[in-house]
């Protein structure tokens, strides 16, 4: 439980405590750490979503974003030969780490292939040489 904790107040350090990441947003931390965190979208404000591809468990996997003046962090797991998509967990988190909100109810979501998520689950499929398409 320590490490698990420690990677996400780890993760929240390196997108918030950064000065040019919380002038630029999580793409200026993805930028500083470009082999750790990767692109996958952009919210409704253009803020940059990223797959955390340190805490890649099997295809179970993170997605990072601004949120006020915190960050999201969304666990999803797939099911890359049928292309099918779950939410496990979604916690919001302050600017110092503190955790704000947890919504740890489970269930399936569409998979869209060009939306965060779906660009997140074909990288991990991609990697575990799962993929579906």
């Amino acid at each position: 439980m320590y490490f698990k904790l420690g990677g996400i107040v780890g993760a929240i350090a390196i997108l918030l405590s950064n000065g040019s990441a919380i002038a630029g947003g999580v793409g200026a931390a993805i930028a500083e750490d470009a082999q750790r965190y990767i692109t996958v979208g952009h919210d409704k404000l253009g803020n940059s979503v990223a797959l955390d591809t340190e805490t890649i468990k099997g295809t179970t996997y993170k997605l990072y974003g601004m949120y006020g003046d915190g960050i999201f962090e969304t666990t999803f797991h797939a099911s890359c030969k049928e292309s099918r998509l779950f939410r496990n967990r979604i916690a919001i988190y302050g600017s110092e780490g503190q955790l704000l909100q947890e919504d740890g109810e489970k269930g399936e979501i569409p998979f869209v292939a060009n939306s965060s998520p779906g660009k997140g689950m074909q990288i991990v499929c991609q990697k575990i040489g799962a993929s579906g398409w």
